[in-house]
C-alpha cells in the first residue's frame, strides 16, 4: 500500500480494517511489519506486565489516534486537508467558492444562449 505507507511517515494512524479498532494493524502499517507480530506484542505485555492497564492503553490508543483514510487523497490540497483537518480549511472553502462561481458563469452562458433570438428562431424538427 503505497498511500498507507505515505500516511505512516505523518504519524500511525488506526486501520479500518483492523480486528479490535484497528490499533495494532495501524501501529504494524506505520513501523512496517506484519499485524501478527504486532497483536502478539501486545497480548504478551498485557500478559506479562498487568492485564488492565494495558487494556485501558489501547482503548486510549483507539481514541485517539486517527482512522486511516478509505482512499487516497486525489490532489496535494486534500492529502493536507485528511491529515490536518480543519487546518486547511480555509484552503478548502477557497477551492469550494471558486468552483461554485465557475458554475454560475456557465450556467449564465448557457442561459444567455437559450434565450437568445438565434436560438428562439429555430424550429425544432
Amino acid at each position: 500500500m503505497k498511500f498507507t505507507s505515505q500516511l505512516s511517515a505523518r504519524g500511525p494512524y488506526r486501520s479500518k480494517n483492523g480486528l479490535i479498532f484497528g490499533v495494532a494493524r495501524g501501529l504494524a502499517d506505520h513501523f512496517g511489519f506484519s499485524p501478527f507480530y504486532a497483536r502478539l506484542a501486545i497480548v504478551a505485555v498485557a500478559l506479562l506486565l498487568c492485564l488492565w492497564p494495558m487494556v485501558l492503553l489501547y482503548i486510549a490508543a483507539a481514541l485517539l489516534l486517527p482512522t486511516a483514510p478509505l482512499s487516497p487523497p486525489l490532489t496535494a490540497r486534500d492529502q493536507d486537508f485528511m491529515i490536518y483537518g480543519q487546518a486547511n480549511l480555509r484552503g478548502l472553502i477557497e477551492g469550494l467558492s471558486d468552483q461554485a462561481d465557475k458554475l454560475g458563469q456557465r450556467t449564465r452562458r448557457i442561459e444567455d444562449l437559450v434565450t437568445s433570438r438565434h436560438f428562439r428562431g429555430r424550429k425544432s424538427p
